[in-house]
């Protein structure tokens, strides 16, 4: 997302071949091109927000050593970076951008660059939304687009499947007041609030043009 405070990342995908992510999943991460099609360069990102700390959303987060991002503050949910800390997935991704003084910790609600950021735990506990005027960015706190008419449907990654439901309903909730589209990690469509679509869009290689906030 683009705006007058800068340009804004949620999330950081799968990783390049060869990561733990893209072993797992079988396909590597496009982030890098995808960013380039819109004119994005790593050093054009101001600030990186983590909705959780699971492989693939934070596949390209650093390489290990260094933040990929260089100009950007990463933000995580306090909650979510106790629940991951001393793992391999903050050990390899997470305490490079630690370490190197990138990582800001929140704690619940907070205001960043013009956006809102929820917490939405029970995917994981320090799950967190995006609320902009244009839609809500919900991570993984839906799956499928079932789940939007059927919020009370968990699933097996769900660390606390009753949190996550009441998290699902709240983000249904919020986006049918504000009349925006919910635009989850894993479905290609939006979601609305109202509807289950019955067709994803696009096959996945085009990039989703920047948003000014």
């Amino acid at each position: 997302m683009v705006g007058d405070s800068g340009v804004v990342l949620v999330d950081a995908g799968v990783g390049p071949a060869g990561g733990e992510a893209a072993e797992w999943l079988g396909v590597a991460g496009r982030l890098p091109r995808l960013l380039g099609q819109v004119g994005v360069e790593a050093g054009d990102v101001d600030a990186v927000v983590l909705t959780h700390v699971h492989l693939d959303h934070v596949g390209w987060a650093s390489d290990g050593v260094r933040p990929a991002f260089p100009r950007a503050e990463y933000v995580v949910q306090r909650d979510e970076l106790e629940h991951v800390r001393g793992g391999s997935t903050y050990l390899k991704r997470i305490r490079p951008i630690e370490e190197a003084g990138q990582l800001r910790v929140v704690d619940g609600e907070t205001m960043l660059r013009g956006m809102r950021l929820v917490p939405t735990p029970g995917h994981t506990p320090g799950h967190q939304s995006v609320v902009t005027d244009r839609a809500v960015l919900g991570g993984d706190v839906l799956v499928h687009p079932a789940q939007a008419r059927w919020p009370e449907l968990t699933y097996v990654y769900e660390r606390d499947p009753a949190r996550a439901v009441t998290s699902r309903r709240e983000v249904l909730a919020t986006a049918a007041a504000m009349g925006v589209p919910i635009a989850a990690a894993h479905p290609h469509a939006a979601l609305s609030a109202d509807a289950v679509p019955t067709k994803a869009a696009g096959n996945g290689d085009q990039a989703c043009p920047p948003h000014k906030l």
